[in-house]
C-alpha cells in the first residue's frame, strides 16, 4: 500500500511511504527511465538503511521488456556472481532489491546502495576546470578507480562492455573516492551495445556498430582528457544541431569530428586548429610525462585497433609508470600484474632514471617534438655519456631537424661503443632516409636484421 504520494513538478514528496518498505527522503535526479531518491528502507516500521531508490516510470516497463529495464541490475548482480576482489567491489554501485512497488499504476523499482553527496567526477572536473586541469597525480587516482572495475569487467570469460562511461556516471564519495553506477548499456559480449551518451562513444558506436572493450577504453580517454584540461575535447561540435534538437546531425558532427588528429604540441595551432589540442597545451605539468601523454592519445586512437584492447592493458601500463616512470614499450604490454592500491605508492615526479628519460625522448619523437626530445638525450647523456640508447634517440631527433651530418656523428659515436647492436643500424637507416639515400637505408636495414636473428640464436638480451 502507498501512503500519502503527492507530487511536486512528478516528484514524489518527502515522508512519502511506498508499499511499507521505503519512505521517501528527498529528490536526487530524474531522467528519460523516471526518478532516483534518497530514501528509507524500512522492516516491520524500522528504519534499516537509507538507500538509493530508482523508481521507473510506469509506462516504461512491462512483463515483456522487463530485461531491458531491469539490465543495470542483471549485469550487477551477474557480475556480483563472478566474486570480483575487494578493490572492484569497492568501486561498483552495490543493488540491494528489485521489484514492483503495488501503487497505481504499479512502478518498477530498483533498491541500490546510496553514495552521499550528489558529487560525480563531473563535479571534480568542474572543481579544477579553472585551474588548467587536475595535477596529474590527482587524476591518475581517479583513472585507476575507473579501470580497476572496467579492467576486471573487461577479462572475465564472457567480457562486459559498460557502453555508457561518463562523468556524471561516476559518482564521488569522499571527494576522493568514485563508485561506477549506470549499467543501463551495459552488454556481454559478443553481443556488444548499442547507444550511450553521445559526447562519450566512440567513433564505431556512432556508426551503429555495436560497442566492445576499446569503445570503453574511448570513453575512458575523453574523460582523461578532461580530467587533465578541464575541457571536453569536442564540447563545441555540433552545437547548431543540438540547439535544433536535430539528433542525427549531432551524430554526425560528432563522427566528423572523431576523426580529427591530436596535433603535436609543438604544432602550429593557426595550421592544425582542426586538430585536437593536446592536453599538455592546457596541463603544463604534462609536459614532463610525455609518456602518460602518448598512452592518453592511444585511447583517443580514432581506430579501435590502435586504441588499448581492453582495460586490463591500460592499468598495466599506467601502474608501470606511477611505479616505475617508465614503459617500456607504449605498445600492447601483455603481463600479468597484481592490482595496486588506489592511491599511487611512489610520486610521479621522482627524479628520472635514464630509461626514464629515454622513454619519454621517444614519446616526444613519435608526436612530433624533435627538439624536446633532443633536449631530454642531452640531459640523459650528461648522465652517462655512453648510454646507447640514448645516442640513438638523439640521433633520429637532429635527423627529423634537418641535421643530417651531426646525426651520422652520433650514430657512429653509438656503433664504436655498441657495434653489435641491431638498434644502432636501425637509427642509421632512419637517419639516410631522412637524407633521402634510399639505397644506404635498405643496406643498414638488411644488417639490422642480420643482427637481430643472431642475437635471438644466442638468446641475447637487449637493453
Amino acid at each position: 500500500m502507498s501512503v500519502g504520494i503527492q507530487k511536486k513538478q512528478g516528484w514524489l514528496s518527502p515522508g512519502t511511504i511506498l508499499d511499507n518498505r521505503f519512505e521517501i527522503v528527498e529528490h536526487l535526479g530524474s531522467g528519460g527511465f523516471g526518478s532516483v531518491y534518497r530514501a528509507k528502507q524500512v522492516v516491520f516500521g524500522h528504519k534499516l538503511r537509507e538507500v538509493a531508490l530508482k523508481l521507473f516510470k510506469s509506462e516504461t516497463v512491462s512483463q515483456d521488456n522487463f530485461i531491458d529495464i531491469f539490465n543495470d541490475v542483471i549485469i550487477l548482480i551477474g557480475l556480483q556472481e563472478e566474486k570480483p576482489s575487494f578493490e572492484v567491489t569497492r568501486h561498483l554501485i552495490k543493488i540491494y532489491d528489485i521489484g514492483v512497488i503495488q501503487s497505481s499504476p504499479p512502478q518498477a523499482y530498483m533498491c541500490m546502495q546510496l553514495v552521499p553527496g550528489r558529487k560525480t567526477l563531473g563535479s571534480a572536473i568542474r572543481r579544477f576546470k579553472y585551474a588548467g586541469g587536475m595535477p596529474v597525480g590527482t587524476s591518475l587516482m581517479f583513472l585507476r578507480q575507473i579501470l580497476v572495475p572496467l579492467a576486471w569487467m573487461h577479462t572475465l570469460e564472457n567480457p562486459v562492455v559498460h557502453g555508457d562511461l561518463k562523468p556524471e556516471n561516476i559518482l564521488l564519495k569522499d571527494e576522493s573516492e568514485l563508485v561506477l553506477t549506470d549499467f543501463g548499456m551495459a552488454v556481454r559480449l559478443p553481443l556488444g551495445a548499442l547507444g550511450g551518451t553521445i559526447q562519450y562513444q566512440a567513433p564505431e558506436s556512432l556508426a551503429n556498430v555495436p560497442s566492445k572493450t576499446e569503445s570503453d577504453i574511448y570513453a575512458v580517454g575523453i574523460m582523461w582528457y578532461e580530467m587533465l584540461t578541464g575541457h571536453h575535447p569536442f564540447e563545441d561540435v555540433g552545437l547548431e544541431a543540438f540547439a535544433s534538437n536535430y539528433q542525427e546531425a549531432y551524430v554526425q558532427a560528432h563522427l566528423q569530428a572523431r576523426k580529427r588528429e591530436i596535433r603535436p604540441a609543438c604544432g602550429d595551432t593557426r595550421q592544425d586548429e582542426n586538430r585536437i589540442p593536446p592536453a599538455s597545451e592546457f596541463n603544463h605539468e604534462l609536459k614532463a610525462h610525455p609518456q602518460l601523454e602518448a598512452i592518453l592519445n592511444r585511447c583517443l586512437s580514432y581506430w579501435a585497433s590502435k586504441r588499448y584492447p581492453n582495460a586490463r592493458l591500460l592499468l598495466n601500463d599506467i601502474d608501470k609508470y606511477i611505479e616505475s616512470g617508465c614503459i617500456q614499450d607504449i605498445d600492447i604490454v601483455i603481463s600479468a600484474q597484481n592490482h595496486k592500491g588506489d592511491i599511487p605508492s611512489q610520486s610521479i615526479d621522482r627524479e628520472k632514471t635514464l630509461s626514464m628519460l629515454v622513454q619519454d625522448a621517444k614519446c616526444l619523437l613519435a608526436s612530433g617534438q624533435f627538439e624536446q626530445a633532443c633536449k631530454i638525450t642531452e640531459n640523459a647523456l650528461r648522465k652517462d655519456s655512453k648510454f646507447v640508447p640514448a645516442l640513438l634517440i638523439k640521433a633520429q631527433a637532429l635527423a627529423a631537424m634537418g641535421q643530417i651530418e651531426n646525426a651520422k656523428k652520433v650514430c657512429n659515436q653509438a656503433r664504436k661503443l655498441d657495434p653489435d647492436e641491431p638498434d644502432v643500424f636501425g637509427a642509421l637507416a632512419e637517419v639516410y632516409k631522412s637524407a633521402g639515400k634510399i639505397g644506404m637505408y635498405q643496406s643498414l636495414r638488411q644488417q639490422e636484421r642480420s643482427l637481430r636473428e643472431k642475437k635471438k640464436r644466442i638468446g641475447y638480451r637487449r637493453y
